[in-house]
């Protein structure tokens, strides 16, 4: 009989130990990823990271602190204020105060630290304004004479006939 009884305990044993090992990696799972969420974000499937929205709104103010940028965004859930620790240069020469800004976020929150930037769209300039870097001036053709400044108001573009 001591040989069954053995047997029993020896098969118990080895059911916790599978429950343990169960209840552990479940932990493992749950903690790993509530942790890697903020460094995966997109990464990760929807059932996991919750749905995501895109909320956009022009830049309403802009300032560099230290080695961080604050963006201040209207968008019609509200205004957010997004703090970015990364990227603070690039996203500094790209982003400009008037820009229509589109952050890809979980929800709304006023405060926000490095939301995902999907889009930045520049507001219509004046199509004499148009051209290559650094140019101010609206470019002409050789076929036509530029215009001077008496003749066409500066507002003006001139089309080919």
């Amino acid at each position: 009989m001591q040989e069954n009884e053995f047997e029993l305990s020896e098969k118990k044993g080895a059911g916790r130990g599978m429950i343990v090992a169960f209840v552990i990696g479940l932990v493992i799972g749950v903690v790993g990823t509530l942790v890697a969420q903020p460094f995966l974000g997109r990464r990760l499937p929807e059932a996991v990271r919750g749905k995501y929205e895109v909320l956009q709104g022009p830049v309403s103010a802009k300032q560099l602190q230290d080695e961080r940028l604050l963006l201040t965004v209207s968008t019609s859930a509200g205004a957010i204020l997004a703090t970015f620790k990364k990227q603070v240069e690039e996203i500094n020469l790209l982003v400009e105060k008037g820009d229509t800004v589109a952050l890809d976020v979980p929800g709304y929150q006023p405060f926000m630290e490095n939301p995902d930037i999907i889009r930045v769209a520049k507001p219509d300039m004046p199509p004499a304004t148009r051209g290559p870097a650094g140019s101010e001036t609206e470019p002409t053709s050789r076929s036509q004479p530029a215009a001077t400044e008496d003749s066409v108001p500066p507002d003006t573009v001139r089309t080919p006939e």
